[in-house]
């Protein structure tokens, strides 16, 4: 039974260094890329006006094997893993900290953030290449919506008779819901034994101090079921 186990431990060692050298090496040739002449393209054209440009040019950048690579990915995994690299390159060409056409295309559509916009072109590219639907729209009122529910809430929002509440802690979790962000902000200067949370999706509610260790105790995938349940009471 240990030499069973030993050989298990072996096999899963070289599945997690596999998908390590698998990370390493597409970071690694989307770096060659960009230092390579076929990155002239990004200087050579247009500037991006639209989504459509900026899936057009990345595809105009990458080759064939390359894009095979990224095909294997999972979506999740391609956009966190080339955001700092290759993504910090695309946003510094393409003007997305500045006032850009491209930036004023995705302000006119109600995204702000330089880091939202690439995560958007990111998705879109990865969309288009596995030959599924961009899905603009959601994916435009995904990064709204984290910022409606990450923001804690103003003093006119509170119950009434409520002074004085400080959020300085949060927890972010997706609902099953379209996947939807949430965050759970819960107070930080409590002097008696409840707190206070807040929930753009749920509202205000008063914790017991059990309640409370309860919620930070369970994982980000089981907090809406708790939450349903904690908010359907009186």
């Amino acid at each position: 039974m240990r030499d069973a186990h030993v050989s298990l431990s072996i096999r899963t060692l070289g599945t997690t260094r596999a998908r390590f050298l698998d990370v390493l090496s597409i970071i690694l040739l989307f770096s060659s890329q960009l230092f390579c002449q076929d990155s002239e393209i990004l200087d050579t054209v247009d500037e991006p006006k639209n989504i459509n440009d900026c899936i057009e040019l990345i595809n105009m950048q990458l080759n064939d094997s390359l894009k095979s690579v990224i095909k294997s990915w999972p979506e999740d995994e391609f956009v966190a893993n080339v955001h700092m690299g290759y993504g910090l390159n695309l946003r510094n060409r393409w003007g997305l900290w500045g006032d850009s056409r491209l930036s004023k295309y995705f302000n006119d559509l109600g995204i702000f953030h330089p880091d939202d916009m690439l995560g958007i072109i990111l998705t879109s590219y990865y969309r288009h290449l596995t030959q599924r639907e961009l899905q603009l729209d959601t994916q435009v009122n995904y990064y709204k919506l984290y910022w409606l529910a990450i923001e804690p809430p103003s003093k006119e929002d509170r119950p009434n008779g409520l002074k004085d509440v400080e959020f300085g802690s949060a927890r972010y979790y997706h609902l099953a819901k379209d996947n939807k962000p949430g965050f759970l902000h819960f107070q930080t200067n409590s002097k008696t034994d409840s707190t206070w949370i807040y929930d753009y999706h749920f509202g205000w509610k008063n914790l017991s101090i059990q309640q409370l260790e309860y919620i930070e105790s369970i994982k980000s995938g089981s907090l809406e079921i708790v939450l349903t349940d904690i908010f359907s009471k009186n």
